[in-house]
């Protein structure tokens, strides 16, 4: 097996992971603010199955996003020197997984929606200066999301899930392409 195949093989599995997940939530709870209160509404329903949240993070923090750092550090250009860019997006959203009660204290509050935010900025970033060519997956997630979300009518009242959930399939895409095309970057 080739690592090209391999790197394929693990994109695919994040997606069914991710996918799963959020089939579990939207058949459980509907659609909830974001995917960080997905935490409470499991561990309400479910005793102790909060931990589902930090797992999925964590599936995704340990393989998608270095991927991309792989993808990054590879290239022959100038864009390798930017393979840091999934490297911290991967290590905010470990701490996003770490911080998941975050509604138990003001610092974890802060601290939670932070890193939050740093992760997102540092995949589109990553995009927008490494994957220019892909970025389109992307841009396609986005509008995707926001016509289901349109569609749905819950775009207007919950906007950043629709947001987290375009982030997460354009990253996890854009692997599998890279991975089955490594021209395409």
């Amino acid at each position: 097996m080739t690592l090209s195949t391999a790197l394929a093989i693990i994109s695919v599995v994040d997606i069914i992971v991710f996918t799963a997940y959020e089939v579990a939530v939207v058949v459980n709870f509907c659609i909830p603010n974001n995917l960080s209160n997905t935490y409470y509404h499991f561990d309400r329903k479910y005793r102790g199955s909060g931990r589902l949240f930090p797992a999925m993070l964590y599936t995704m923090s340990t393989t998608a996003l270095p991927m991309q750092v792989y993808f990054t550090y590879r290239l022959q250009d100038w864009r390798a020197n930017f393979a840091f860019m999934p490297l911290l997006a991967a290590i905010c959203l470990a701490l996003v997984g770490v911080s998941c009660r975050y509604k138990k204290s003001d610092f974890r509050i802060y601290f939670h929606y932070t890193v939050a935010i740093m992760a997102g900025f540092f995949t589109v970033l990553w995009f927008l200066t490494v994957g220019l060519k892909i970025s389109y997956i992307l841009i396609i997630f986005i509008l995707v999301m926001m016509l289901t979300g349109t569609l749905t009518r819950t775009l207007r009242i919950y906007p950043l899930f629709w947001f987290e959930t375009a982030g997460f399939y354009a990253v996890m895409f854009a692997n599998l392409i890279v991975a089955l095309v490594p021209q395409a970057l």
